[in-house]
């Protein structure tokens, strides 16, 4: 069975405890879940009758005094084999090619030599101000005992990707400038470094810094004691 990320995301939710949709609602904001992933407020009852049409879920209804009965979703054994299936396949796949970063360097063409030249050494800057950055949060959660499989998990594997880019970079910047002799001399006011680039750098890294620290992450992801229903 093939899943949206939405769908395994709310599928995900409700196998920590029986849910409602407002609560689900909720959950979705005060992790910042929607930084990674388009979910909107009406998508979230669709995703869940559609879950609960193909026995993922059940629904019951759960009266609350003078106002309307809520539905309370509760995963099935079902859903929760297709959650773990499908968790299992997330992390067996490699990630896939052709969108981002990679689509960038297919179409390289598209650019001067300078101008491939400059974006790609704010690329490389921007990577280690973010590279510096997670290591520093991992050595924090070191230092305070957190250690856990998960924490550990996405910390070592960020550092080793950024690093092994980082690596990559710095060769093909090498060979870059063989290949275009010049090219950092050829910089120009409207392919090369302007008044305020390297601030700009800064700001922008640390803010995908933001989003894609894994401390940040883990705490987006924590869990919540699932509420009873009626609560």
């Amino acid at each position: 069975m093939v899943m949206t990320d939405a769908e395994l995301s709310i599928l995900s939710l409700v196998a920590e405890g029986p849910r409602y949709g407002y609560e689900l609602q909720q959950i979705i904001d005060e992790r910042g879940i929607r930084e990674w992933l388009t979910i909107g407020f009406s998508s979230i009852y669709y995703i869940l009758n559609k879950l609960e049409q193909q026995k993922l879920l059940t629904g019951m209804l759960y009266p609350e005094g003078r106002g309307p009965a809520r539905k309370v979703y509760e995963i099935t054994d079902a859903g929760r084999g297709v959650l773990q299936t499908a968790i299992a396949e997330l992390l067996r796949e490699p990630r896939a090619l052709g969108s981002g970063f990679e689509l960038g360097l297919a179409n390289l063409g598209a650019l001067k030599p300078a101008h491939v030249y400059r974006v790609l050494r704010h690329h490389q800057a921007d990577l280690k101000i973010r590279l510096d950055t997670v290591r520093h949060a991992w050595g924090r959660h070191q230092e305070e005992n957190h250690g856990d499989d998960h924490i550990r998990a996405l910390y070592t594997h960020s550092i080793a990707m950024m690093q092994a880019e980082l690596e990559w970079m710095a060769v093909f910047l090498d060979d870059w400038k063989e290949r275009y002799p010049g090219v950092e001399q050829k910089l120009t006011p409207e392919t090369g470094p302007l008044a305020g680039d390297s601030h700009r750098a800064v700001t922008q890294a640390n803010r995908q810094t933001m989003s894609s620290d894994p401390a940040k992450m883990i705490q987006r992801l924590k869990r919540i004691p699932p509420k009873k229903p009626g609560e």
